[in-house]
């Protein structure tokens, strides 16, 4: 099957994005690694990543540069500030050193990471084949411990800062999967919470009574399959499936009565692939809505056609026609949103047990 885009034009469009960004993107430099992950995984998702083989190290470097880790003289000072942040501050210093799992100047009050930049710093060196030897683990888990809520087992971005919600919770989810140590979270308050977001309309919302919306409901179902746990939705997966079946138009929309938006063939898409339900979608007019909004000239992907495109709707819409078993694209493992040849076989396993 023909995925119905120019997949040259679209690599050339991430292989540009990863040398310099249009301005309108200053303002998610906060979540620079997240941009950095959407270019470096989609080159993956299209065998590509032959050409980043120059900058490969230059990228673990970059990415090494942004991790958050322990004092050296008083690691307890600034433990729950530990993990990766979206960029660095102007004059930091540039470090870069495995060997090194603490820091020898003192911490800022205001350096503070997020659980999805931290999710997508790991995701970036697994997909270079790093091997996290560089990574202070202990001081992510117990950085972790910090950001989850008791009463209602609920996890923020930051310690202290930012909001509760399903986003934050999927993250560090992941986190504790690819790290292998789940000590950082309590998974039962975590369970709780996922519930506590299910809508009347049987999807997730990203709070508690919250409008159902696709994102939330994806990162509802892959925390449940990353803890193993899918059988939670079983008294009302026949609901869910009906609401998630409903959002495809042409492409899939994000919330009922809304218009198809690209990036949702892969949170709609990869929710019915977590609960084995793909098979109801029409994958034809899912890659042409997809192929509608490709730019001709600039090769990237927009949110809808007539659009201007950018790296997220790029790549999420590429996961979303990896789901068509098209040969020129890797097939995605969607509860950690990469690739089957990044994951290898031993995440595949821990995922199918």
């Amino acid at each position: 099957m023909n995925s119905g885009i120019n997949e040259e034009k679209l690599a050339k469009f991430f292989q540009r994005s990863l040398n310099a960004l249009p301005a309108p993107y200053t303002s998610g430099l906060p979540n620079h690694l997240s941009l950095i992950f959407f270019v470096v995984s989609g080159l993956d998702l299209l065998n590509k990543t032959d050409i980043l083989e120059k900058e490969k190290q230059d990228i673990i470097n970059w990415v090494y540069s942004r991790q958050i880790l322990p004092s050296k003289d008083d690691p307890e000072i600034n433990l729950e500030n530990c993990g990766f942040r979206g960029y660095n501050f102007l004059g930091q210093e540039f470090c870069c050193d495995k060997s090194k799992h603490t820091s020898d100047n003192g911490p800022l009050e205001y350096d503070l990471p997020s659980t999805p930049n931290t999710y997508c710093a790991l995701l970036i060196l697994r997909i270079l084949g790093d091997d996290f030897s560089g990574v202070n683990k202990k001081a992510i888990i117990e950085s972790l411990k910090k950001r989850q809520r008791e009463s209602d087992g609920a996890i923020s971005g930051s310690p202290n800062v930012g909001d509760y919600d399903l986003r934050h919770l999927f993250s560090a989810c992941s986190i504790s999967f690819i790290l292998d140590d789940w000590s950082g979270i309590n998974k039962e308050k975590a369970i709780q919470y996922i519930k506590s977001c299910l809508s009347y309309e049987y999807a997730f919302g990203q709070t508690p009574q919250q409008e159902a919306h696709g994102g939330p409901t994806y990162c509802a179902i892959a925390s449940l399959a990353l803890m193993g746990r899918l059988d939670i939705l079983e008294p009302f997966k026949e609901q869910l499936t009906f609401w998630l079946v409903k959002k495809q138009i042409t492409g899939f929309c994000g919330r009922t009565n809304k218009d198809p938006d690209t990036c949702y063939a892969f949170w709609i898409g990869s929710s019915l692939v977590m609960i084995g339900r793909y098979d109801l979608v029409d994958f034809t007019s899912i890659s042409s809505f997809i192929g509608s909004a490709q730019h001709e000239a600039i090769g990237g992907i927009a949110k809808e056609p007539g659009q201007l495109p950018d790296v997220m709707h790029s790549y999420l819409s590429l996961v979303g026609l990896s789901y068509g078993n098209i040969p020129s694209i890797q097939k995605v493992i969607p509860a950690l949103n990469l690739s089957k040849r990044a994951c290898g076989k031993d995440w595949i396993e821990k995922l199918t047990k």
